[in-house]
């Protein structure tokens, strides 16, 4: 039996069965999981045909008795294998010294979601002190090599396919920066922290509702803006919200998709879903 612990951006599960705690970081509402999302679909007549890939990557602590490990998770999907296993993480700090961590593979998998993309998931390990460098660093910028590709994490401006809310490498520093925080020292980067995500925030998403938007044809409709509003000022403030709101993001986003693509799936979405929900969040 495990006993899990929240904090503002990470989740301790103990188990005391096995003497061991596992520290995992979350990222705060108003990131996305991704730091590339680089997908399109060609449609032919037999149906969908996504090319593309995408990077994802979170910091987790497992500690035991004995011992304490520090893991970089990778997920990797994309039409063709990238081939991590072969690569290795080259993290640049301040132009001046190079961090190199090997992958440790640890599954595979082919035809996931609508997609049918591969997948490759598995860690790299960093110790305590290469964290810290990661953290004090003024100027990051990362290489994920594979067999023959790469993919350079950085702030170089106006880069697609990436998240809005921060640039890549100021991302990779603010899971660094707020894991440190978190398991190590809760001052440290606190000041910096705040900055950035505001304390009391971290729940508040500048994601619309994926389902909405779609149906709406924009981000920024009215209807789609008194959702996001009733989430955030609402359906997150209440446990079953949360959850409702965790399980909705895990499935909407394939749904968006195909609604986007049809007039009358729109018209019906409208009808079924987004015109009684915003009647709902009208009176709520």
């Amino acid at each position: 039996m495990s006993i899990e612990l929240k904090h503002r951006f990470t989740r301790l599960e103990v188990d005391k069965f096995k003497q061991q705690q596992v520290t995992y970081f979350e990222y705060p509402r108003k990131f996305k999981q991704y730091y590339i999302y680089a997908w399109h679909n060609n449609n032919t007549s037999r149906g969908n045909n996504y090319k593309g890939f995408q990077f994802n990557f979170y910091l987790r602590q497992v500690k035991n008795k004995d011992s304490e490990v520090l893991l970089i998770d990778y997920l990797y999907q994309g039409s063709d294998w990238f081939f991590l296993r072969n690569g290795q993480m080259i993290i640049n700090i301040d132009d001046n010294e190079n961090l190199t961590l090997l992958p440790h593979e640890t599954s595979t998998e082919v035809g996931i979601g609508v997609k049918n993309a591969v997948q490759e998931k598995g860690f790299y390990q960093i110790t305590k002190d290469q964290l810290k460098k990661v953290c004090d660093s003024r100027i990051l910028d990362i290489r994920i090599s594979g067999n023959e590709a790469f993919h350079d994490i950085n702030n170089k401006p106006n880069q697609k396919y990436v998240d809005k809310a921060i640039l890549p490498a100021d991302k990779f520093l603010f899971m660094c920066r707020a894991f440190y925080s978190e398991v190590y020292n809760i001052e440290t980067y606190s000041e910096w922290l705040n900055k950035i995500i505001p304390e009391g925030t971290e729940n508040k998403s500048n994601e619309g509702c994926f389902i909405a938007t779609a149906t709406m044809g924009n981000y920024n409709h009215p209807v789609v803006l008194d959702l996001r509003s009733f989430r955030d000022n609402w359906l997150l403030k209440r446990n079953w919200g949360r959850r409702f709101t965790k399980l909705y993001y895990s499935y909407s986003p394939k749904l968006s998709s195909l609604i986007a693509n049809y007039k009358v799936l729109r018209l019906l979405a409208f009808i079924l879903i987004v015109k009684p929900l915003h009647i709902i969040s009208k009176i709520l």
